[in-house]
């Protein structure tokens, strides 16, 4: 078994910023200094058949317009690891027209500001993440005047359009600010909240200078791991898989039951987050591994991981706990995506050095 590694350093926090469309949450943001994810570039490209529509076009602020889950993903990254790659989003085409890197290396505080921010209270709370969550308010209209302005700028849409998204908006503030508010968030004002930002921001570097250093202690979970493998285009890929309310990928597998034995687990939580009955003779041992717990603080794992090629069905449909899944190549992950700590310290080396032999 590969023996324990120091705990890496806490996470940064976030900060959630939400509030009417052109309120001047970005400006807010800007000056308070902190690196910061618009989470406007996480829309949904407008082919996609999910879309709600409003006004004649893409309702662009019902949540349904938004993918949370990649929002979160890219959050979760950049909290831990100090960089994520998101996508770059253009209005007025209504689709994604690339990609770019977010750092904050030597950030202790990040904000994430969008309309849709509220959305990301409970699950970075739950993952202890979340630094506080405030609402931008200020008068219907002065955000109408400078929405209006922003939109005709920028040629976001027709600007008959924009007049009659922008009435509309202005007549739904009040009671999306009441939602803000009932999810939690504190209304604040531009100066107010700029200033409570800065003061966050002293807060987290004062907490940086007093914070012991890790000693590795903390609670041992012990747990079994399958890592599924199929050739793809490029060359073999491995399974990895997201659970609700979390950023980080992982194996199919989980914790032991009392007297259960690690093949049995595993087999047990493949049927019951892929819902696949494997057959214990097609599952080969990788490895007992260490490593530090993506989801729970102060927690290592420590994990009996198998390999299997069983053929899973296609499309592949995760339950229980589960959220999402994809395929990774087994050379190179790509960027600004977070793996568990398991499986890039020993799950894909030890795939890769084996692939190398064979």
């Amino acid at each position: 078994m590969t023996g324990p590694s120091a705990l890496p350093r806490p996470p940064r926090r976030i900060v959630i910023v939400a509030g009417p469309s052109g309120s001047g949450k970005g400006v807010m943001s800007h000056r308070a200094g902190l690196p910061t994810v618009p989470l406007d570039e996480f829309y949904r490209d407008h082919d996609d058949p999910s879309l709600p529509h409003r006004f004649g076009i893409v309702d662009w602020d019902d949540p349904a317009s938004w993918n949370a889950g990649a929002a979160l993903e890219a959050l979760v990254a950049l909290a831990h690891d100090g960089v994520a790659e998101v996508p770059v989003y253009s209005i007025p085409l209504s689709r994604r027209t690339g990609t770019a890197t977010l750092r904050a290396e030597d950030a202790e505080l990040l904000i994430a500001e969008g309309i849709f921010a509220a959305q990301l209270i409970a699950p970075l709370r739950e993952l202890g993440l979340l630094a506080d969550a405030i609402v931008l308010q200020r008068p219907t209209p002065v955000v109408f005047a400078l929405r209006l302005a922003r939109d005709l700028r920028e040629g976001r849409k027709p600007p008959l359009t924009l007049l009659r998204r922008g009435w509309g908006l202005a007549r739904d503030q009040r009671g999306d600010l009441e939602r803000w508010k009932a999810a939690g968030m504190r209304p604040v004002g531009l100066r107010e909240g700029t200033r409570l930002l800065r003061r966050l921001t002293a807060l987290a570097a004062a907490e940086r200078r007093h914070r012991p250093a890790a000693d590795g202690a903390g609670t041992v979970l012990e747990i079994t791991a399958v890592a599924f493998l199929r050739e793809g285009e490029d060359g073999a890929e491995l399974l990895a898989v997201r659970k609700r309310g979390t950023g980080s990928y992982m194996q199919v597998g989980g914790k032991l039951e009392p007297g259960e034995s690690a093949l049995e687990a595993a087999v047990r939580e493949v049927e019951e987050e892929l819902g696949v009955r494997l057959d214990p003779a097609g599952l080969s041992p990788l490895g007992d591994f260490e490593a530090v717990a993506a989801n729970e603080p102060s927690t290592r794992v420590r994990s009996t991981v198998f390999v299997c090629r069983q053929s899973l069905p296609e499309p592949l449909e995760v339950r229980a706990e589960l959220a999402d899944h994809r395929w990774f190549p087994l050379s190179g992950t790509p960027a600004g995506v977070r793996l568990a700590p398991l499986m890039t310290e020993h799950i894909l080396p030890a795939l890769q050095a084996g692939a190398a032999r064979s």
